[in-house]
């Protein structure tokens, strides 16, 4: 089924004003989660084009981007070139093409609530991951009010301008209670929670054992 909105040509938007008030918090959250990782390899689930890739540690890092969007994926490729380790394409659905254990850190920047089932997801994501390696989500906060109020008038109102509603476009949508309550099910793990962006942004960083 076809989504109603073209994530691949919004995501430009995110280093723009007034989106950047949202997302400039979760990329430097996105920083010191990269430069507290104990190892070099990182994988970007749902990684998009990955623009932020420019204000991030380069050094010592090995980046494995991947996402179902084939465009965005031949963008980052022709962006970061020899920055990026691999780039792939993914099947909805389908497992992670990389063995257990693989890297050490995985992260995933608004991605969780589009998935209408996050916890097989999270597990997938979790199962790449080695032990001592950290998995690093941001969401979202529904617990939020102020999110919730600006998102059903100001958000909706440039989303119905662009042809489509956002009244179901995060199917998962998260609080505290519940992000902490999947990532728990995830087992010999330990998270720790945070919120960011005026309080609109959850982050949650899970050491696996």
């Amino acid at each position: 089924m076809p989504e109603a909105v073209d994530y691949f040509a919004n995501h430009r938007n995110k280093l723009r004003f007034p989106w950047l008030l949202y997302h400039g918090p979760i990329i430097g959250a996105l920083r010191s989660a990269i430069r507290d990782a104990k190892g070099s390899e990182v994988l970007n689930l749902g990684s998009g084009p990955f623009f932020e890739l420019e204000q991030l540690p380069l050094d010592s890092k090995q980046y494995t981007l991947c996402d179902i969007e084939p465009r965005a994926i031949e963008l980052a490729q022709r962006l970061h070139g020899h920055r990026i380790k691999q780039a792939d394409v993914l099947a909805p659905g389908a497992p992670l093409p990389y063995a257990d254990a693989s890297f050490d850190l995985v992260v995933s920047m608004d991605v969780v609530e589009h998935v209408v089932d996050p916890e097989p997801w999270l597990r997938e994501a979790f199962r790449v991951l080695r032990p001592s390696g950290a998995l690093f989500l941001t969401t979202p906060n529904y617990s939020s009010l102020s999110l919730r109020l600006i998102e059903s008038t100001l958000l909706e109102l440039v989303a119905r301008s662009q042809g489509f509603s956002r009244q179901h476009l995060h199917p998962s949508k998260m609080t505290s209670a519940r992000l902490v309550s999947l990532l728990d099910r995830l087992g010999n793990a330990q998270t720790r929670l945070a919120t960011i962006a005026y309080g609109w942004v959850l982050t949650s960083t899970t050491v696996k054992a």
